[in-house]
């Protein structure tokens, strides 16, 4: 082989290795924006198919609990009462359409005795406070399919300080149960509130507010 065709050889070798090392330059980010808008692709891919719900934002939610009157009585006896407080669900048809909504967790539950107790028609003349109570849990309950659910989503455990304290005023303990599909049933939901103690000496009004904690996205 002369010095002309060795040459030429290796000029020519030298250009191709060139030539594939700029493409490999030119189609590394190329790859990197394909694997980029693949991942992206992936992504909405998930949420559009509905594997998966994607909260992008969260909001506050208050509802006013009706009121309800535990029945007093002047001999002192056990207390065992339920009471059921039947909610048609149309604060959150309202407030946020139904599609977008993630979860729904219930993130306070405030018992407020209104000042109508006292000057109900068994008055004993004594401030009316929740001394009475020994504990309180408060369910949601909601029927699916025919079948009745329920779920504990907050209490007052016995001891709790508030109650010794003689409060008008107390603040139950939560639990991080999602109620979104209660509170999205067609047939409404209730809230089911047990209270244990003594019967108080008059009867005692009371009302309440829910707030919730919602999330919002796709």
């Amino acid at each position: 082989m002369n010095n002309k065709l060795a040459n030429a050889i290796g000029l020519g070798a030298f250009h191709s290795v060139k030539n594939r090392q700029c493409e490999t330059v030119l189609r590394s980010p190329l790859h990197r924006l394909q694997r980029y808008l693949a991942a992206i692709l992936c992504v909405v891919s998930v949420v559009l198919t509905g594997c998966g719900d994607f909260t992008l934002a969260t909001r506050s939610m208050t509802d006013a609990l009706p009121a309800v009157t535990i029945p007093g009585a002047p001999i002192p006896t056990e207390l065992n009462l339920e009471i059921d407080l039947a909610i048609d669900g149309r604060l959150f048809e309202v407030e946020a359409d139904s599609r977008f909504l993630t979860f729904a967790r219930l993130r306070e539950l405030q018992l407020v005795i209104l000042s109508i107790s006292d000057t109900d028609p068994l008055e004993d003349g004594a401030i009316d406070s929740f001394d009475f109570l020994q504990r309180i849990e408060v369910s949601i309950r909601a029927r699916f399919d025919g079948a009745l659910n329920e779920r504990l989503v907050a209490f007052l455990p016995d001891g709790d300080p508030q109650i010794s304290a003689a409060a008008r005023v107390l603040n139950l303990t939560t639990t991080s149960f999602d109620l979104l599909d209660f509170l999205q049933a067609s047939g409404g939901y209730e809230l089911v509130l047990s209270f244990s103690g003594s019967v108080p000496p008059d009867n005692i009004i009371i009302s309440g507010l829910a707030r919730y904690r919602i999330g919002v996205g796709i």
